[in-house]
């Protein structure tokens, strides 16, 4: 009996059926625990640019009072558009055009989960693969990424690709596995470029002039194509968004504005701690507890197979590049899962951890026994889940918060003006690119009343006070 379990459990109909529920979990995630709302500066902004592409537009032209309409993430001059690259949006549009734009990412999601779980099986075998699948699938970081309107899940979809490509370079070596995962690369430096020139980094870890040059070559019209939006959207071709933003950013915080990645971080005793607390959160709380334990058994369980060696190698240095390069960036407390800039490690870890489960086990089941091995592995599923429903049941009531503005304002006359008053006004006050409707002003405190009603003189103004609920007082 325990024989047909496990056959059926290794079967390819099992496994899709898995990756449909997680599929359904983080649609359902996104529609009801986040309420398909994008919570953070990044997500709007992104979510922003979306509308705009849905359109049929790169930007739109700012209104007046610029000093008044700053928000995070967004850059606002002569135009309005995103600061970030044009891949996330570009695919968030899709869903934008059909009114479902917090579907995309699920979607995302469960394609990662399948390319991975399908590459996993071609090198390792289904029970590995099986592994890979629920240990990234449940994984608190990519289960809340694909729920939100971030980027790292596309990430990891393209990436997984380029990934899903090199395992089948290495069993056959032929140059044509070596241009589609250039492809996918540059796809993924359309969306998140220094991830995508990370993954290319690793490639020289197989010491082939052709497994770098080739790809390269393979990414190089995604490299070109990003200089040509770059250059419609910011004036130049060698000016990226974030650099943009530095006006809108330094506006809003001042001192406290960094940039997210400077030499500064690599000598900072406080940005040092907050990246070695960031790692151990993503060991012991966003990944299934365990995960890195056991893919620490598969780095150095031995493998048969010329593909594995191959592969495990790469995740090793992969991870190794990720976690070097992170010691440059910026690390401090904000509006998502702080470890989500290694997402994309997520797809080495699962790997080495599927190749070692089987090791792991064993050596658990010869010292305690196969009752304990199984509670092991239930315990780190539970856990793992239950670590999701934490770190929620803190963040679902600061997603009601911020677009609780918008549900006490519902009701205003069209046209009205809202002075948002808030510690950061710029994250609560979203106007969409167009500016039309209800206008909500992210103005200085200092800013007064009397200000904003002699700027728009025909329209009725508004106060709305930060709080659960929010409060509105009419000034004029």
């Amino acid at each position: 009996m325990s024989r047909d379990r496990r056959s059926i459990a290794d079967t390819t109909a099992f496994a899709l059926a898995l990756v449909v529920a997680f599929g359904a979990l983080y649609a359902l995630l996104a529609r009801y625990a986040l309420d398909a709302f994008p919570f953070s500066g990044d997500e709007y902004s992104l979510t922003l640019q979306a509308e705009l592409f849905a359109k049929g537009l790169l930007k739109t032209p700012a209104p007046p009072h610029l000093e008044w309409l700053r928000l995070d993430h967004v850059v606002i001059d002569q135009y309005v558009r995103s600061k970030y690259a044009l891949g996330g949006p570009a695919l968030l549009s899709i869903g934008a055009r059909h009114g479902a734009t917090w579907l995309v990412t699920p979607i995302e999601g469960a394609l990662a989960l399948l390319v991975i779980w399908h590459t996993v099986k071609r090198v390792l075998g289904a029970r590995p693969a099986l592994v890979a699948l629920v240990m990234l699938g449940a994984s608190p970081l990519f289960t809340y990424n694909s729920a939100s309107f971030l980027t790292h899940t596309p990430t990891l979809l393209f990436l997984g690709i380029a990934f899903a490509s090199l395992a089948s370079w290495t069993q056959r070596h032929r140059d044509g596995w070596l241009v589609l995962i250039g492809l996918a690369i540059g796809c993924t430096y359309l969306i998140r470029p220094l991830d995508a020139m990370l993954f290319g980094v690793t490639m020289l870890v197989f010491r082939s002039p052709r497994a770098v040059i080739i790809p390269a070559l393979a990414a190089l019209p995604f490299v070109i194509a990003n200089f040509w939006y770059q250059n419609a959207m910011f004036g130049s071709p060698f000016t990226d968004g974030y650099h943009a933003y530095e006006p809108t950013f330094t506006a809003l915080y001042g001192d406290a504005a960094q940039n997210p990645i400077s030499w500064r971080h690599i000598v900072s005793p406080e940005q040092w701690w907050n990246h070695i607390d960031l790692i151990g959160q993503m060991c012991t709380q966003w990944t299934l507890p365990g995960t890195v334990i056991v893919a620490l058994f598969g780095a150095y369980a031995p493998v048969a197979e010329n593909p594995a060696r191959q592969l495990r190698r790469f995740s090793i240095a992969l991870i190794a590049v990720f976690v070097v390069t992170l010691v440059a960036m910026i690390a401090l407390p904000d509006d998502g899962p702080r470890p989500r800039y290694l997402s994309v490690t997520l797809i080495p870890i699962v790997f080495l951890a599927a190749a070692g489960f089987a090791s792991t086990m064993k050596a658990i089941t010869q010292t305690f026994g196969p009752r304990v091995r199984t509670i092991l592995v239930v315990c780190g599923i539970v856990f793992g889940l239950a670590q999701l429903g934490a770190y929620l049941t803190d963040h679902i009531p600061k997603v009601w918060k911020r677009e609780g503005l918008y549900q006490a304002s519902a009701d205003l006359p069209y046209g009205a003006v809202v002075i948002v008053r808030a510690q950061y006004p710029s994250r609560y006050a979203r106007n969409g690119p167009f500016f039309d409707g209800i206008l909500y002003l992210s103005a200085p405190a200092a800013t007064t009343a009397l200000e904003v009603a002699a700027a728009y003189p025909d329209r009725p103004i508004w106060e709305a006070h930060e709080g659960v609920p929010w409060t509105l007082v009419r000034v004029r």
